[in-house]
């Protein structure tokens, strides 16, 4: 990892906060760590954090932006391992115990789903998850999942990509065009110029067809929040079909969605789901237990704030006015409001950072109910469970 909300805080550390207590060798690359008292593994290069042996505290508290105590987040971004086989890829991985739990996306069946959420049309609907996760690297592997940014649809810019690959048949002076969003982590994506420098990898699936994968760009941030650990940039592509392809995917997701037996959507809310690519290989999907929820709700002005948001959000559902619910939550992207914290059993490794989480959690647009997917943010160390928020 390069820079990212642990980073912005970590630049900001004084010796009141961290005292140097010795330097150790990391078993892995042999390379020189530098450890504080508190725990928190710090880089020699800049202060930058180490993406495979990396834990640092994460959450805020203030709006001075001051840490949540014993919130111990161990994140997972790692270095590229390309390749199918988890315990090849990273033979030391800590969680070696669970590469068995990962289930190459292209093997999944219904039969390999938790008996309780076992039902064909569960299936369908997460094939139609599976197409819309994509794999980030950049310093680091992480995990994204693309969707549609309406507002950037019929726009394009001119591609100044020296080396680009499309050239000999695009033309000299093509164009990339856009419509289509990453939803990743900030300790992953925390900025511009991060997202331009972001390789995005539509279609990992298998190692024996790297020949399908699409390579493309990140170009623009468009949105971020410290506090969630929630970043979202803009992907300018080469061809049009590829939008319209996430469109299409992405309205077929929500589809099977509803049409999966209601007693069933209700015992998925029991299950995490995801979808990543654990330590860079090929995507692949695992199933976990939900553990434990808790809402953090840190002042009066918090819970006046969400019962404002849940109200203006209302009235714009009835009145088919989302977009409009939309423009104006924009307009207050740090507005203070609580939030939950969901804990998981669900395998995950090194690369699965900003992976979509699928718990069963809906909401309504437009009185149609809507799947929602959550962000992976990586190992509680305090809880021993994966986390992310909700």
């Amino acid at each position: 990892m390069n820079g990212g909300a642990a980073g912005d805080y970590l630049a900001s550390l004084t010796p009141s906060h961290v005292s140097l207590a010795s330097t150790q060798i990391c078993p892995r690359c042999q390379k020189l760590l530098v450890v504080c008292t508190c725990g928190l593994s710090l880089t020699p290069n800049s202060g930058s954090l180490w993406g495979l042996d990396t834990v640092f505290i994460t959450g805020w508290d203030s709006d001075d932006d001051a840490l949540l105590p014993g919130d111990i987040l161990d994140i997972e971004n790692c270095e590229s391992q390309p390749g199918s086989d988890l315990d090849v890829a990273s033979p030391l991985c800590e969680k070696n115990h669970q590469h068995d739990d990962f289930i190459p996306v292209d093997d999944f069946v219904t039969n390999k789903l938790p008996e309780e959420i076992r039902h064909p049309t569960v299936s369908v609907w997460l094939r139609n998850c599976c197409p819309l996760v994509v794999r980030l690297l950049r310093n680091n592997t992480a995990t994204g999942r693309a969707l549609i940014i309406s507002s950037e649809l019929g726009s394009t810019i001119p591609c100044d990509q020296v080396h680009c690959q499309y050239r000999n048949t695009h033309g000299r002076n093509h164009v990339l065009y856009g419509g289509i969003g990453i939803i990743t982590n900030r300790h992953v994506v925390t900025n511009t110029n991060e997202a331009s420098m972001t390789k995005v990898e539509f279609f990992y699936n298998d190692d024996d067809r790297r020949d399908s994968v699409v390579r493309e760009l990140g170009y623009h941030l468009h949105l971020t929040n410290r506090k969630m650990d929630y970043s979202m940039f803009s992907c300018y592509v080469h061809c049009e079909d590829l939008i319209k392809l996430v469109e299409n995917m992405d309205m077929r997701r929500q589809f099977a969605w509803q049409h999966i037996p209601h007693h069933i959507r209700q015992a998925s809310t029991a299950w995490a789901i995801v979808i990543s690519h654990p330590h860079g290989v090929a995507k692949k999907i695992s199933f976990g237990k939900v553990m434990d929820r808790e809402m953090r709700c840190r002042s009066v002005q918090e819970k006046t704030n969400f019962n404002l948001v849940r109200s203006l959000y209302e009235i714009c559902a009835k009145t088919n006015a989302l977009e409009r619910f939309a423009a104006y939550f924009a307009i207050f992207p740090d507005l203070p409001l609580p939030y939950t914290i969901t804990w998981y059993t669900t395998a995950t490794c090194r690369g699965s950072s900003g992976a979509p989480v699928y718990m069963g959690n809906t909401v309504k647009e437009n009185g149609i109910e809507i799947n929602q997917a959550h962000t992976h943010r990586g190992l509680d160390r305090v809880k021993g469970y994966n986390n992310c928020f909700t």
